[in-house]
């Protein structure tokens, strides 16, 4: 890569090129197309000092950008572009007739300087002038907080040919010759960055390169890595093991954790151990790492919510028991009468009409509860691995009056929907009614592998006197296939 510096006064967006005291103008440097190239452009504040560009400007810049065209116009490509992650701004001394000035340098890298649009814009001539450079700095949000242009760079073409030079037969070197070149041996040069060269190893040095003693004007090879620092210390195997007991002695000694152990211990050791015995941790401690169960505190104490120390929170009991028996608990019905006094009568046979009958509502979605439909059916096929279960509202009939059951009675229906694929997860509405699960499954197949009704079982049960204690119990009781 080839290490172009040169200095620009930066007081205005346009730069001017100037010589390193600052006392004079400059031309711009000139690249060569397919030649690497970084520039090392050395900021003065203003067109008439030696003071450098302030380098706590650029404090809040957190990226750059270079790019290098010949017009103003968006709409074309740009002709070379900097590898502008790898732009870094400095502050470098230098003493230049015994006075020692600070330069504020920004390096740009450009390692692609062989693009389509340089080459098309040099075509064949030898040199062309008239590519501008502009820099431009970004801070945290994106703004463009730092700018400046320098104009008129001047870029040479390569000679280039269509023909392939005649090769001339190397001389072979003679055994002699040979001799003398390994007798030579090899000069070495070391660095700590690549830049500055010499030929004592220090501690700091990162590269080194090579080439044959004795030629002063020889190539050095390309930089090779040196191993940094005094060789470490081998490492040193650890195992660490885990054991489990019942109480801080150790008690019920085991390797495998299980609630009913609640201590734990560990050793770390220098070798492996295949059978683990109760020894090998006496030099270890016991900690407890699982909790006892607790008895509640505050409003959820246990003595209050469970009593008789069933596991069972006294409403759910009752609720379960509610579902069971599709009644209320005998003690949750209020103004009983003392004594219930049968009235004898008789109804004849022929009084009672379609008794084997059970009315169907069908309907695609059905969202409400009818007291005079018995089966609510949901044509609606359902292809998804979820069913939405959602009712909103009880009527008398459909498009009639809303209606809530006393809390003496209980309303059941029976619910079919139609299903196209295998139901992995039930979910329940919450709007307007409450719908409660009892004993769902966690999945429902479909019966030989074609379309399936099933069937839920739903109560509507009233736990209040003022209507707002309604719920809605919904469990699953069967399917059939839809053959309809």
């Amino acid at each position: 890569m080839q290490n172009t510096i040169f200095y620009v006064a930066a007081n205005e967006t346009l730069g001017v090129v100037r010589d390193y005291a600052n006392a004079k103008s400059a031309e711009a440097p000139t690249l060569v197309r397919g030649v690497e190239a970084c520039l090392k452009i050395r900021l003065f504040a203003n067109s008439d000092t030696w003071d450098a560009y302030p380098i706590s400007s650029f404090s809040n810049i957190v990226a750059w950008s270079w790019a290098m065209d010949n017009d103003f116009n968006e709409a074309t490509s740009y002709k070379i572009v900097g590898d502008n992650s790898n732009i870094k701004v400095t502050e470098v001394n230098e003493t230049i007739d015994e006075e020692n000035i600070t330069y504020t340098e920004v390096s740009i890298p450009i390692p692609n300087m062989n693009t389509e649009e340089l080459a098309n814009w040099l075509g064949t001539e030898k040199s062309k002038n008239g590519l501008h450079g502009e820099l431009v700095g970004f801070d945290g949000d994106g703004k463009e907080v730092f700018i400046v242009q320098i104009e008129n760079f001047t870029i040479r073409n390569r000679i280039s040919s269509l023909g392939i030079p005649t090769e001339i037969n190397p001389d072979y070197l003679t055994s002699n010759q040979v001799r003398a070149l390994i007798a030579s041996g090899m000069e070495c040069e070391f660095s700590k960055d690549g830049v500055e060269w010499h030929s004592s190893q220090k501690v700091t040095d990162k590269l080194m390169h090579l080439r044959l003693r004795g030629s002063e004007s020889g190539a050095w090879s390309d930089s090779i890595g040196l191993i940094n620092g005094p060789k470490g210390d081998n490492g040193k195997s650890t195992y660490c093991y885990v054991a489990y007991a019942t109480d801080a002695n150790g008690s019920n000694f085991s390797v495998t954790p299980s609630s009913s152990l609640k201590f734990r211990a560990e050793i770390h050791v220098d070798h492996e151990i295949i059978n683990l015995t109760l020894a090998d941790f006496s030099n270890s401690k016991w900690v407890k790492y699982i909790g006892e169960d607790g008895d509640g505190i505050g409003d959820m104490q246990k003595i209050v919510y469970d009593p008789n120390n069933e596991g069972k929170v006294l409403a759910a009991k009752t609720a379960d028991r509610a579902i069971q028996t599709d009644s209320v608990p005998w003690s949750g019905i209020s103004d009983k009468p003392e004594k219930f006094i049968p009235i004898k009568h008789e109804h004849n046979v022929n009084e009672i009409t379609n008794n084997a009958s059970v009315p169907i509502f069908n309907g695609n979605d059905p969202n409400e509860l009818f007291l005079n439909y018995p089966i609510i059916r949901n044509n609606r096929m359902n292809n998804t691995d979820t069913l939405d279960i959602t009712f909103t509202a009880i009527k008398d009939k459909p498009n009639g009056e809303n209606y809530i059951p006393s809390s003496s009675e209980i309303l059941v229906w029976e619910y079919h929907v139609l299903c196209g694929s295998t139901i992995n997860n039930i979910v329940l509405g919450l709007e307007n009614i409450l719908l409660l699960g009892m004993n769902l499954p966690e999945k429902l197949d479909l019966i030989s592998e074609v379309e399936t009704y099933h069937v839920f079982r739903i109560r509507a049960i009233n736990q209040g006197n003022d209507g707002n204690g309604l719920c809605c119990y919904v469990d699953y009781s069967y399917s059939y296939i839809a053959i309809l």
